[in-house]
Protein backbone atom coordinates (compact mmCIF):
# COMPACT_ATOMS: atom_id res chain seq x y z
CA UNK A 1 0.00 0.00 0.00
CA UNK A 2 1.55 3.29 -1.08
CA UNK A 3 0.84 6.74 0.31
CA UNK A 4 -1.23 7.64 -2.73
CA UNK A 5 -3.49 4.64 -2.16
CA UNK A 6 -4.99 6.55 0.77
CA UNK A 7 -8.03 8.63 -0.12
CA UNK A 8 -7.34 12.32 -0.73
CA UNK A 9 -9.09 13.32 2.52
CA UNK A 10 -6.56 11.33 4.56
CA UNK A 11 -3.63 12.69 2.53
CA UNK A 12 -4.82 16.26 3.10
CA UNK A 13 -5.09 15.61 6.83
CA UNK A 14 -1.51 14.37 6.89
CA UNK A 15 -0.33 17.36 4.83
CA UNK A 16 -2.08 19.71 7.25
CA UNK A 17 -0.34 18.17 10.24
CA UNK A 18 3.02 18.84 8.58
CA UNK A 19 2.37 22.19 6.90
CA UNK A 20 -0.20 24.17 8.90
CA UNK A 21 0.74 25.97 12.11
CA UNK A 22 -1.71 27.28 14.71
CA UNK A 23 0.57 30.26 15.41
CA UNK A 24 1.78 32.76 12.77
CA UNK A 25 4.84 31.81 10.76
CA UNK A 26 7.24 34.54 11.89
CA UNK A 27 10.11 35.63 9.67
CA UNK A 28 13.24 37.43 10.83
CA UNK A 29 15.94 39.13 8.78
CA UNK A 30 19.67 39.74 9.14
CA UNK A 31 20.69 43.33 9.69
CA UNK A 32 23.07 45.10 7.36
CA UNK A 33 22.26 44.54 3.68
CA UNK A 34 19.56 46.72 2.08
CA UNK A 35 17.57 43.60 1.23
CA UNK A 36 18.61 40.82 3.62
CA UNK A 37 17.31 37.27 3.29
CA UNK A 38 14.44 36.10 5.45
CA UNK A 39 14.51 33.19 7.89
CA UNK A 40 11.81 31.53 9.94
CA UNK A 41 12.30 32.44 13.60
CA UNK A 42 11.17 28.96 14.69
CA UNK A 43 11.57 25.89 12.53
CA UNK A 44 9.83 23.33 14.70
CA UNK A 45 6.32 22.26 13.83
CA UNK A 46 6.53 22.71 10.07
CA UNK A 47 7.90 20.52 7.33
CA UNK A 48 7.89 22.52 4.05
CA UNK A 49 10.46 20.08 2.63
CA UNK A 50 7.46 17.81 2.10
CA UNK A 51 6.65 19.84 -1.02
CA UNK A 52 9.89 18.64 -2.62
CA UNK A 53 8.98 14.94 -2.43
CA UNK A 54 7.45 14.93 -5.92
CA UNK A 55 5.19 16.96 -8.18
CA UNK A 56 2.02 15.22 -7.05
CA UNK A 57 2.63 15.95 -3.38
CA UNK A 58 3.52 19.54 -4.24
CA UNK A 59 0.32 19.93 -6.23
CA UNK A 60 -1.86 18.52 -3.48
CA UNK A 61 -0.18 20.15 -0.48
CA UNK A 62 1.19 23.57 -1.48
CA UNK A 63 -2.17 25.31 -1.22
CA UNK A 64 -2.46 24.21 2.42
CA UNK A 65 0.90 25.76 3.32
CA UNK A 66 0.15 29.14 1.79
CA UNK A 67 -3.63 29.39 2.26
CA UNK A 68 -3.99 28.06 5.80
CA UNK A 69 -1.09 29.80 7.54
CA UNK A 70 -0.60 33.36 8.76
CA UNK A 71 2.66 35.00 7.66
CA UNK A 72 4.31 37.70 9.78
CA UNK A 73 7.09 39.79 8.27
CA UNK A 74 9.78 41.85 10.04
CA UNK A 75 10.67 45.49 9.57
CA UNK A 76 13.91 46.49 7.93
CA UNK A 77 15.50 49.30 9.92
CA UNK A 78 17.03 52.16 7.97
CA UNK A 79 19.34 54.98 8.97
CA UNK A 80 18.63 57.37 6.10
CA UNK A 81 16.64 60.34 7.46
CA UNK A 82 14.38 60.49 4.41
CA UNK A 83 13.55 56.76 4.57
CA UNK A 84 11.51 54.73 7.02
CA UNK A 85 11.51 51.31 8.62
CA UNK A 86 9.15 49.11 6.62
CA UNK A 87 8.02 45.49 6.40
CA UNK A 88 10.39 43.24 4.48
CA UNK A 89 8.11 41.05 2.38
CA UNK A 90 9.43 41.24 -1.18
CA UNK A 91 12.10 38.48 -0.91
CA UNK A 92 9.56 35.91 0.25
CA UNK A 93 6.94 36.80 -2.35
CA UNK A 94 9.57 36.74 -5.11
CA UNK A 95 10.84 33.36 -3.93
CA UNK A 96 7.45 31.63 -3.94
CA UNK A 97 6.36 33.19 -7.25
CA UNK A 98 2.83 32.31 -8.33
CA UNK A 99 2.19 30.57 -4.98
CA UNK A 100 1.79 34.07 -3.49
CA UNK A 101 -1.66 34.07 -5.03
CA UNK A 102 -2.66 31.43 -2.45
CA UNK A 103 -1.82 33.53 0.63
CA UNK A 104 -4.81 34.68 2.65
CA UNK A 105 -3.37 36.24 5.83
CA UNK A 106 -0.38 38.61 6.11
CA UNK A 107 0.80 40.40 9.22
CA UNK A 108 3.00 43.52 9.02
CA UNK A 109 3.65 46.55 11.18
CA UNK A 110 1.28 49.51 10.95
CA UNK A 111 2.39 51.77 8.07
CA UNK A 112 3.95 55.10 8.97
CA UNK A 113 3.52 58.53 7.46
CA UNK A 114 5.74 61.50 6.68
CA UNK A 115 6.10 64.10 9.40
CA UNK A 116 2.75 65.77 10.02
CA UNK A 117 4.50 69.13 10.46
CA UNK A 118 4.29 69.55 6.69
CA UNK A 119 0.52 69.90 7.24
CA UNK A 120 -0.40 67.17 4.83
CA UNK A 121 -0.68 63.43 5.22
CA UNK A 122 1.64 61.31 3.08
CA UNK A 123 2.19 57.58 3.37
CA UNK A 124 5.87 56.64 3.15
CA UNK A 125 6.79 55.31 -0.28
CA UNK A 126 8.16 52.06 1.16
CA UNK A 127 4.75 51.23 2.63
CA UNK A 128 2.97 52.15 -0.58
CA UNK A 129 5.19 49.72 -2.49
CA UNK A 130 4.51 46.95 0.02
CA UNK A 131 0.75 47.40 -0.17
CA UNK A 132 0.92 47.48 -3.97
CA UNK A 133 3.04 44.31 -3.94
CA UNK A 134 0.47 42.57 -1.74
CA UNK A 135 -2.33 43.78 -4.03
CA UNK A 136 -0.60 42.57 -7.19
CA UNK A 137 0.77 39.20 -6.00
CA UNK A 138 -1.43 38.03 -3.10
CA UNK A 139 -4.62 38.00 -5.13
CA UNK A 140 -6.49 35.77 -2.66
CA UNK A 141 -5.58 37.65 0.51
CA UNK A 142 -8.57 38.12 2.80
CA UNK A 143 -6.95 39.38 6.02
CA UNK A 144 -4.30 42.04 6.57
CA UNK A 145 -3.14 42.30 10.17
CA UNK A 146 -1.30 45.47 11.21
CA UNK A 147 0.83 45.36 14.35
CA UNK A 148 0.82 48.60 16.33
CA UNK A 149 3.85 48.66 18.67
CA UNK A 150 3.57 50.12 22.18
CA UNK A 151 3.55 53.92 22.29
CA UNK A 152 2.59 54.17 18.60
CA UNK A 153 -1.17 54.40 19.03
CA UNK A 154 -1.07 58.13 19.77
CA UNK A 155 0.79 58.72 16.54
CA UNK A 156 -1.48 56.55 14.41
CA UNK A 157 -4.82 57.62 15.90
CA UNK A 158 -4.22 61.21 16.90
CA UNK A 159 -7.26 63.52 17.06
CA UNK A 160 -5.79 65.96 14.53
CA UNK A 161 -7.37 66.41 11.07
CA UNK A 162 -4.07 65.41 9.46
CA UNK A 163 -4.02 62.09 11.33
CA UNK A 164 -7.58 61.44 10.16
CA UNK A 165 -6.51 62.28 6.61
CA UNK A 166 -3.63 59.83 6.94
CA UNK A 167 -6.02 57.05 7.96
CA UNK A 168 -8.23 57.94 4.99
CA UNK A 169 -5.23 57.49 2.68
CA UNK A 170 -4.47 54.15 4.27
CA UNK A 171 -8.08 53.04 3.98
CA UNK A 172 -8.02 53.92 0.28
CA UNK A 173 -4.98 51.68 -0.15
CA UNK A 174 -6.77 48.83 1.60
CA UNK A 175 -9.83 49.20 -0.59
CA UNK A 176 -7.60 48.92 -3.66
CA UNK A 177 -6.93 45.27 -2.71
CA UNK A 178 -10.03 43.57 -4.20
CA UNK A 179 -9.95 40.31 -2.22
CA UNK A 180 -9.32 41.94 1.17
CA UNK A 181 -12.18 41.37 3.62
CA UNK A 182 -10.73 42.12 7.06
CA UNK A 183 -8.28 44.67 8.47
CA UNK A 184 -7.04 43.80 11.96
CA UNK A 185 -5.31 46.45 14.07
CA UNK A 186 -3.33 44.49 16.66
CA UNK A 187 -2.32 46.69 19.60
CA UNK A 188 0.87 45.40 21.23
CA UNK A 189 0.82 46.56 24.86
CA UNK A 190 2.99 46.02 27.93
CA UNK A 191 0.04 46.05 30.35
CA UNK A 192 -3.70 46.64 30.42
CA UNK A 193 -4.59 49.95 28.77
CA UNK A 194 -7.76 51.89 28.09
CA UNK A 195 -8.09 51.63 24.32
CA UNK A 196 -11.75 52.59 24.14
CA UNK A 197 -11.18 55.79 22.13
CA UNK A 198 -9.01 53.94 19.64
CA UNK A 199 -11.50 51.09 19.38
CA UNK A 200 -14.25 53.51 18.38
CA UNK A 201 -12.13 55.10 15.64
CA UNK A 202 -11.06 51.71 14.30
CA UNK A 203 -14.53 50.17 14.32
CA UNK A 204 -15.98 53.26 12.68
CA UNK A 205 -13.79 52.38 9.70
CA UNK A 206 -14.95 48.79 9.66
CA UNK A 207 -11.64 47.47 10.97
CA UNK A 208 -11.17 44.90 13.75
CA UNK A 209 -9.29 45.40 17.03
CA UNK A 210 -7.05 42.85 18.72
CA UNK A 211 -4.75 43.29 21.70
CA UNK A 212 -1.50 41.38 22.32
CA UNK A 213 0.43 41.61 25.59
Amino acid sequence: LSFFDFVIEIRLKIYSELLVHTEPIVFVADYGPPSPPLFRSKREGLCPALLRVNKKVHGEASSLLYSNNRFRFPDIFVSTPSATDSPHIAPFLRQIGSQASLIRHICITFPTFHDFRHERAMLHEAHIKNLELIRDTCTSITTLELLLPPDSANYAFDDSPIAAEALDLLDTRFKAIPSLKEIIINFQVYAAEDLSDYRIKIRDRGWTVEVTK
